[in-house]
Order: structure tokens, then sequence, then C-alpha cells
């Protein structure tokens, strides 16, 4: 990304952290080569929103470990509805 767009498109936020806070965030920037402000960047996005991922993404190891009938629509449910 070209530099006039970055500063075109970013806007500056202060924060208050306290000594831990700011030493995780140091330690992780530094782990990842990174700067600080993209590590927060990340972390925003994926706690807030952008990268959110969806209930088969959280749940598709389970995906295939259910037993039982194939097609349950096949099989009437006594007690429901009309018998």
């Amino acid at each position: 990304m070209p530099e006039w767009y970055y500063h075109l498109i970013m806007e500056a936020v202060t924060l208050k952290l306290d000594r831990r806070q700011i030493q995780k965030l140091k330690d992780q920037a530094e782990a990842t080569g990174r700067s600080q402000a993209a590590v927060v960047r990340e972390l925003i996005d994926r706690h807030l929103g952008k990268t959110k991922p969806s209930l088969h993404d959280r749940a598709k190891d389970l995906c295939g470990w259910v037993s039982g009938a194939r097609d349950t629509a096949t099989h009437t449910l006594k007690g429901y509805g009309r018998d």
C-alpha cells in the first residue's frame, strides 16, 4: 500500500494501558516482527468483527460424529403435531 494512501485511510487513536498490557503488546509485536499498531488492528479485527468464524468453522471438527438416522425427516415423531 502506498504511504500516501496509508495516511489517507488510517486514523490515530490513543489508548491507556497498564504496564502489563504494554509489555504483552511489545512482546507480541517483537515476536511477530510487526508494529504494535498492526498487532492491535489484528486483535480488534479478530475479536470485534471482520474475521469472526462461522458456526460451521467453530464446530467443523465435530461434523460427522453424530450417530443416528441419516434423514430424520423420514421418521415420524410420536407426540408431536398430528399422529
